[in-house]
């Protein structure tokens, strides 16, 4: 709900993201090309229909449109491959394992300037909520979100959050420091009152103590959780009704590690639970910990069956936005121009999966767009980061890069 920045793509620069579509799958050798979308969307689909008319006689592949039902998560890759193909993917595993790979359209779009030897320098946001002009923007790579928000114009209500990502899965950031990532698809801006910022904003002791007096033991989050229904071993309701205590023990984290097959949607927390309880959370935390002791996933069965509810389980949009308080905000957000100079930028290192990047350029260097400023430690899995402005490297620290013009 809310984020509309890949649509946005489709209408706007549909050619450029096929080019990456047949890079990509000339490098993988694909033999079906499928481009999911929830059949709601009439208008992107008859921009990619129309541009099949006209330039897909004689491709390698055909490229088909596989029209998605109005429910969430149909953007998780699990549900997608499923959805398409009628595989499942194995527990802890990737759609590669049942011979799919999934990629976003902005990252086609980015494969093909990659071809084009374009680094990714700018990122496409849509800025949604509790703001005047709601928006899709094409920014540098680091650009303020404060400048976003001004440019927007917030609303004026008291005590507004900001989340980068959606209302189900985003995080709440601190808009006077924080910076557009990579990985950034949206700002949103809900007021502090909504029951998506009230589940985020509480703390790890008072989900715990929540979970201890009032879980009902009713089993609505495992019985909806969308990967539960592709047949994998995660059980929510388990993990709640062990509660009673009030507190996590060290022991704990290994009876519950399977955490490790939550795909962090919400569901259990925002939509499920009549009483307000917060599975998810409680399972980050345990990921957490797990991590730091280093423990990894142990469950990897392949041996799955879906269940045979699955089709009347599903989450219609139309009922989670009216549940999590966002069905007022209709704006589609339509891509816009930025008509305001990003006169700073903050390279995080660390930006998405894997290691930070390490700085290969000093403070008071000259950098151009492009150019690298950062670099995948060797041997590490990583990205590197490029300056997304002409400017000077002003402050680097264990967390970004300051460039400013």
């Amino acid at each position: 709900p809310m984020i509309h920045a890949d649509k946005q793509l489709i209408l706007n620069y549909f050619p450029k993201i096929y080019d990456g579509i047949k890079i990509a799958a000339g490098l993988v050798e694909a033999k079906r090309v499928v481009l999911a979308l929830k059949a709601k969307y009439s208008q992107e689909i008859k921009i990619i229909e129309d541009f099949k008319k006209g330039h897909l006689t004689d491709g390698p592949f055909e490229l088909e449109i596989f029209k998605l039902g109005n429910f969430y998560p149909a953007g998780d890759e699990h549900v997608l491959v499923f959805e398409i193909t009628g595989r499942i993917v194995p527990e802890g595993g990737i759609p590669l394992m049942v011979g799919s790979i999934v990629a976003n359209v902005e990252t086609l779009l980015n494969v093909s300037n990659a071809v084009e030897g374009k680094s990714v320098t700018r990122k496409f946001v849509t800025v949604n909520g509790e703001v005047k002009n709601p928006a899709t923007f094409e920014v540098p790579v680091g650009t303020p979100v404060s400048v976003l928000l001004d440019y927007c114009g917030l609303s004026g209500l008291p005590g507004c959050k900001v989340i980068d990502g959606g209302p189900m899965m985003g995080k709440i950031v601190d808009e006077a420091s924080y910076a557009v990532k990579k990985t950034t698809k949206s700002i949103i801006v809900l007021p502090g009152d909504s029951i998506a910022v009230e589940h985020k904003l509480r703390s790890i002791k008072n989900t715990v103590k929540r979970a201890q007096a009032i879980c009902l033991s009713c089993r609505m989050c495992t019985d909806l959780c969308p990967r539960y229904l592709l047949g994998h071993g995660l059980f929510p309701d388990d993990l709640m009704k062990k509660m009673y205590r009030g507190e996590l023990k060290d022991e704990d984290f290994e009876k519950f590690d399977f955490a490790y097959l939550c795909c962090d949607c919400g569901l259990c927390e925002l939509y499920s639970c009549i009483v307000d309880l917060s599975a998810r959370s409680l399972f980050n935390y345990i990921k957490e910990n797990l991590s730091k002791k280093g423990i990894k996933n142990a469950h990897r069965r392949q041996d799955l069956s879906v269940n045979e509810f699955r089709d009347y389980r599903k989450i219609p949009i139309e009922r989670l936005e009216k549940r999590i308080e966002v069905d007022g905000y209709f704006s589609r957000a339509l891509l816009s121009g930025l008509n305001t100079e990003i006169k700073e930028v903050k390279l995080y290192l660390c930006q998405h999966i894997g290691a930070a990047a390490v700085p290969v350029v000093s403070a008071g260097d000259k950098v151009v767009c492009g150019q690298e400023v950062a670099r995948a430690p060797e041997g590490k899995f990583g990205s590197d980061i490029h300056s997304s402005i002409d400017g000077t490297v002003a402050a680097i620290n264990n967390e970004y890069i300051t460039v400013r013009k």
